[in-house]
């Protein structure tokens, strides 16, 4: 991807590593009627994290679904929510690829985030000890490994103390933010941390073959990954937005497709420069079980993220959980029959 530099707030603060979709295909490959320039919409959709349940997004991106329905997609990677959300309060990005966090921190700081979709409902974490940790319980008076205080990989494992019967504070189970996964692995390797979660199986596999052990698999119901806008965006921008969300609802269609599982594990293999066709096929396997074919926000997967937000953030507790989501585009699209229509378009999931 081409690194450009945004006006406004990102010329201050952050680099934007930008792609714009060029690509004509349309559904299996056929070539889609060309729109002129001039008759596309220009948006902005924005993701501040790149795992395998962004497929949806990249797919639409490089088959160009986005041009189908009249938008210019520019598809931009920033480092971290707080840039999105900055992005988005300086009209810079229109929609994020992004989930309940980032609705909730903004609610936080009195900006008012919709979530319009939620493509992942429940969350996938590994949750990984040292050798000499064999269960859970052994976990008391150790430290835990994170990214960051109040991230969702931090509550991936406050979900697996609770999961547990465990509490930090009573168990004296402390928390040491390391950084990223990879900084993550290696600080398990030299016995910094004792314990930590992952969200992808790749460094979960290499571990257990240097005789770590794997403490659980996480699924707990959290709208970690799907569609946001501002409020205002929702409402006097409402047909761009529609059309957004259709191009981004083919691109998971698409993906949630048994018949186009090598073109997605090539697009990922693409994206995150692999050339272990084996490992990434583990991971869009994990993928394909965590996208949902009818993404309506969840309620349950917001509320459990407050719940552990506010604990940073005990003014989060205000917060109503439905005030943060509308699920009237997804309901829309679902009860006129497009969803259908694309489900049948490509064949239903795995």
């Amino acid at each position: 991807m081409q690194q450009v530099s945004k006006p406004g707030i990102f010329s201050l603060a952050v680099w934007l590593y930008v792609g714009t979709a060029t690509a004509t295909l349309g559904i299996f490959g056929e070539i889609a009627p060309a729109r002129a320039a001039s008759a596309l919409t220009r948006a902005v959709i924005s993701y501040p994290n790149a795992n395998p349940r962004v497929a949806p997004l990249w797919i639409a991106q490089d088959l160009d679904f986005f041009s189908k329905y009249g938008i210019r997609g520019d598809v931009v990677f920033v480092r971290n929510n707080q840039t999105l959300i900055a992005g988005i309060a300086a009209g810079d990005i229109d929609v994020g690829y992004t989930g309940g966090a980032t609705v909730i921190g903004a609610a936080a700081g009195g900006m008012e985030l919709k979530m319009v979709s939620a493509f992942v409902s429940r969350g996938r974490g590994y949750l990984v000890g040292r050798p000499e940790i064999a269960a859970p319980g052994d976990l008391r008076g150790k430290r835990i490994g994170v990214i960051s205080i109040g991230g969702a990989q931090w509550m991936y494992a406050m979900l697996a103390l609770e999961q547990f019967g465990l509490n930090a504070a009573k168990d004296r189970i402390q928390f040491v933010v390391i950084g990223d996964p990879t900084a993550l692995a290696r600080a398990l390797e030299a016995h910094l941390i004792d314990a930590t979660v992952f969200t992808t199986p790749s460094y979960n596999s290499k571990l257990i073959q240097q005789g770590f052990h794997m403490l659980a698999e996480l699924t707990p119901a959290m709208a970690t990954t799907g569609i946001v806008a501002s409020r205002s965006y929702t409402q006097k921008s409402s047909e761009t937005l529609e059309s957004i969300i259709k191009a981004l609802l083919e691109g998971l269609t698409f993906v949630l497709a048994p018949a186009n599982k090598s073109q997605v594990i090539k697009t990922l293999m693409n994206r995150f420069k692999s050339s272990d066709a084996s490992l990434v096929e583990q991971e869009y396997a994990d993928a394909v079980k965590d996208l949902e074919p009818k993404p309506y926000p969840s309620v349950e997967g917001v509320r459990n993220m407050q719940r552990l937000m506010q604990l940073q953030n005990p003014r989060l507790a205000s917060i109503s959980p439905t005030s943060l989501i509308d699920s009237t585009f997804i309901r829309r699209l679902d009860e006129n029959g497009f969803i259908g229509q694309l489900r049948a378009r490509y064949g239903e999931r795995h």
